[in-house]
């Protein structure tokens, strides 16, 4: 009689702290589901931000003087002296910017209508628009 008490005991306890485990893990679960719910929404936020950076600093630089730009602008200075550079060989060629920096300078002259860009293979060559 006393092994079938301490074994309903066990089990009992057993089932118990399964139960306990099970509820924690949901609770851990549904924890990170909030999280990654509030990081989308960061994301969605900075992402929906972003473009408005980027618009006005299209308008900025079309707003200024030609001749102005091009003197003040590392990028379009050594597009002007070379037409048709390759843009990963340019990112060696402007010491003063970064690799990122150089990319989304790029491509807000793009969206500027300053350079044009043509494809060549995994790269593009870069033209003065």
């Amino acid at each position: 009689m006393f092994w079938f008490v301490l074994l309903l005991i066990l089990l009992g306890g057993g089932f118990y702290f399964y139960q306990r485990m099970v509820a924690l893990e949901r609770e851990i679960r549904a924890e990170q589901e909030r999280e990654k719910e509030l990081q989308a929404q960061q994301v969605n936020q900075d992402t929906a931000a972003a473009p408005q950076k980027k618009e006005s600093a299209a308008a900025d630089v079309a707003a200024e003087n030609p001749v102005t730009e091009i003197a003040e602008n590392p990028i379009l200075q050594f597009i002007c002296a070379h037409p048709g550079v390759i843009q990963a060989d340019l990112y060696a060629d402007v010491p003063q910017l970064n690799k990122k920096q150089a990319q989304q300078m790029i491509r807000e002259l793009v969206a500027a209508g300053k350079v044009r860009r043509e494809r060549l293979g995994s790269s593009f060559k870069l033209y003065l628009a």
